[in-house]
């Protein structure tokens, strides 16, 4: 007898297995590329606006300034990206592509791929509807207390 749990209708139960499928997808996707997807964030990013700051970089991706230092050291390694002083201000630090990180520039798409997946079901009024209605829950969190707080953090 197999036992089955009744779900709660909680949206953050749902957003979390969603966002945990929508990595999977992605990080499946850019297996065959050998990169991982924190590192297509960055490269998603310098692909549109080449030579951004460390720190534009963080609030982009949403992760620490330490923790993002470590992700471009290796893609450093790899031979990505590049981290070059700024002219007259050497503590001033822009972020630009390889000739290897442009090349993978091909990949620029790949959330289409990701949505196209998690959109498969949906006809084509609920597509248009369901990304302007998560941002209007992700504006209501920031104008409310602690969760705004974490979400602001995170999406600066």
């Amino acid at each position: 007898m197999t036992e089955q749990v009744r779900y709660l209708p909680s949206i953050g139960r749902l957003l979390n297995v969603l966002s945990g499928a929508a990595c999977d997808l992605a990080e499946d996707y850019l297996r065959a590329y050998e990169i991982s997807l924190a590192q297509w964030v960055v490269l998603s990013a310098l692909w549109r606006k080449d030579g951004l700051s460390v720190s534009v970089l963080s609030d982009y991706s949403g992760k620490k300034t330490a923790a993002l230092s470590r992700l471009l050291d290796r893609m450093e390694e790899r031979e990505l990206v590049q981290r070059l002083a700024v002219e007259g201000d050497k503590r001033f630090v822009e972020v630009h592509l390889t000739e290897k990180g442009q090349g993978l520039s091909h990949l620029m798409d790949m959330y289409k791929h990701v949505n196209g997946i998690l959109l498969a079901d949906l006809d084509e009024t609920e597509k248009e509807q369901l990304l302007p209605m998560l941002e209007k829950m992700r504006e209501s969190v920031l104008r409310h207390g602690e969760g705004g707080q974490l979400l602001r953090e995170v999406c600066r």
